[in-house]
């Protein structure tokens, strides 16, 4: 099949599905059912690695931005010298930007375009860490939720998901943020959403968020998806 063909059946695919999730179906973090259902998860400890360094993306376009800040501050990686907080290092939404991730993407297009799921994840690799693009046309439930219970049992890995916001029957389009814990209760992953002026953590059943990744991302043509970071891996 050619891109042609595949990008046009993708978003065939995501026009036909995306219409049943209802705003109802989210469940926000700062609701006692958002509450009860961390504390019960199992899978939640990124939530309480990432949660303290996960800050607003500072402009409409910095959501890939804001969530690598997140991960990488939790990773316990090197973190690099920043002037303003010396003599302490920190990632931040400026200093993300260097020498070797600028080759990706620069400082000026990502203000203007954000960055598609190869871009983040070429950014994360830039950094040191083993990132690794999984494309929603690529999975199903099954395997969505298989790859998400791994990252999440694994101390050292992370996720990030870019996904489109109109399929949750929320404000905005395409946008990236963390996951960071799965209910199995529930089938639903929590979503730290750098978007804070919008929204707080969200709690997205499974098959919802598939959806959501399975529509097309107009800058890159290609279905959205999920990165799953790795920290002390060979490349």
């Amino acid at each position: 099949m050619t891109r042609r063909l595949r990008t046009f059946a993708v978003f065939l695919f995501a026009l036909f599905t995306a219409t049943g999730v209802l705003a109802a179906d989210l469940v926000y973090l700062n609701t006692p059912q958002g509450e009860e259902r961390l504390m019960s998860s199992r899978l939640h400890q990124p939530f309480f690695a990432m949660q303290p360094y996960v800050e607003t993306q500072q402009n409409l376009a910095f959501c890939g931005p804001a969530s690598i800040v997140a991960v990488m501050n939790s990773l316990g990686t090197p973190r690099p010298a920043e002037m303003r907080l010396y003599p302490y290092n920190f990632y931040t939404q400026d200093n993300i930007f260097n020498v070797d991730t600028q080759k990706v993407k620069s400082f000026v297009r990502v203000s203007v375009s954000g960055m598609t799921l190869a871009e983040i994840t070429g950014f994360f690799n830039a950094l040191g860490v083993k990132a690794t693009a999984h494309y929603g046309e690529n999975l199903n439930e099954e395997a969505l939720r298989k790859l998400i219970r791994s990252a999440l049992a694994n101390p050292d890995a992370r996720i990030v998901v870019n996904y489109n916001r109109k399929t949750l029957a929320q404000e905005g389009g395409g946008h990236q943020s963390p996951l960071a814990a799965y209910d199995e209760a529930s089938d639903s992953v929590l979503m730290l959403d750098v978007a804070k002026f919008k929204y707080p953590p969200t709690w997205v059943k499974l098959p919802d968020l598939l959806a959501s990744m399975q529509t097309v991302d107009a800058e890159s043509g290609k279905s959205r998806g999920l990165v799953v970071i790795e920290k002390g891996v060979e490349k």
